[in-house]
């Protein structure tokens, strides 16, 4: 870990030194369901979460199927995030499974920047990063994931959703720096341990999601699932990925996590425990862990004084590592 935690208070003031931080622990390694409401269902989905609790007495084995299909599955927010995008946006389309996944960049030059969304989120929910990004003379990329935003609609899961970003990446270059969110920061870190050649020279995690155990709690909190239909669906998602559960995780891949890099978390995030990421910096070395007040999960995405510290640390660090003096000059990225 390069210093001390951080705690950045979101009205103004300096950032605070933050000992304790890195002592928390997060909740034990098989996560129990989430308490409370994590997500509202539409009346159709609320009518599928009905039928599967109702098969799961009657025939559990198809119930489980039904579970799978939905849980790889991700809603689509509503509306059309396209209104949002930043002036100068140029869409991407990138091969993928038989499919075009849709993406977007901004800048012509500079070393470039993806920006990774999270579970039933699009580009739109990044774009808060994009300017500050480019007032540094960065190239900014982000990508739509399988089955989100205005890519088509495909089953998904955090292996595969990183083998769509080494795609992008196949097609663009590696990146200097990439920023991930909650899912995304999962399924990045993931592909980055598997293919280190793709790994940036800094990479920050904003709310990462721990493992896919959690990512299947939250789902079986949301669609109100029993314990023990939780654990079959467990046991029938290890069959369909034909991988252990316990090797989809991000502590377990944080050794092979090379790069530099920060850990952002908000202490009162209702649904990835902060603990995990003060865990996570135990392993990733070379992470610094910044803690936020006030933001819950999404709204660190849309805070601007965040944004602006995030882009001015890897502006930064690239300068550090790459020599620059005075402005920063294109790297090995295609972006």
């Amino acid at each position: 870990m390069l210093e001390s935690p951080i705690t950045i208070d979101i009205n103004g003031a300096d950032l605070i030194d933050d000992q304790g931080a890195a002592m928390a622990r997060s909740s034990p390694d098989t996560p129990t369901l989430p308490a409370g409401k994590v997500a509202q269902l539409s009346l159709a989905l609320k009518g599928a979460a009905m039928i599967m609790r109702g098969l799961d007495r009657m025939a559990p084995r198809l119930s489980t199927e039904m579970m799978l299909r939905y849980f790889v599955r991700p809603r689509r927010r509503r509306g059309d995030y396209r209104a949002q995008l930043p002036v100068g946006a140029r869409r991407l389309g990138i091969a993928y499974r038989g499919q075009t996944l849709t993406g977007w960049s901004w800048g012509d030059e500079g070393p470039s920047v993806l920006l990774v969304h999270g579970w039933e989120d699009h580009c739109g929910a990044m774009t808060g990063l994009v300017q500050p990004l480019l007032q540094r003379g960065f190239r900014v990329v982000t990508l739509d994931a399988p089955g989100h935003g205005l890519s088509p609609a495909m089953d998904t899961h955090l292996i595969d959703t990183g083998e769509a970003l080494a795609a992008l990446m196949g097609r663009l270059g590696r990146f200097e720096a990439i920023i991930a969110h909650s899912y995304g920061a999962a399924a990045t870190s993931l592909l980055l341990a598997r293919q280190r050649h793709w790994a940036p020279d800094h990479l920050t995690l904003i709310s990462p999601m721990q493992d896919i155990r959690q990512h299947l709690a939250i789902f079986a909190g949301i669609a109100g699932l029993s314990p023990a239909a939780w654990n079959r669906l467990q046991h029938r998602t290890q069959d369909e990925l034909g991988q252990t559960l316990d090797g989809i995780s991000v502590l377990s891949a944080a050794s092979d996590l090379k790069s530099p890099g920060l850990v952002i978390h908000d202490r009162q995030d209702p649904l990835i425990p902060y603990a995990g990421s003060a865990r996570l910096v135990e392993r990733w070395r070379s992470a610094q862990l910044v803690s936020t007040e006030g933001l819950g999960h999404r709204r660190t995405l849309r805070c601007s004084q965040l944004a602006g510290r995030i882009a001015s640390h890897i502006d930064q660090q690239l300068r550090i590592s790459s020599g620059f003096t005075s402005s920063l000059s294109g790297g090995q990225g295609h972006a």
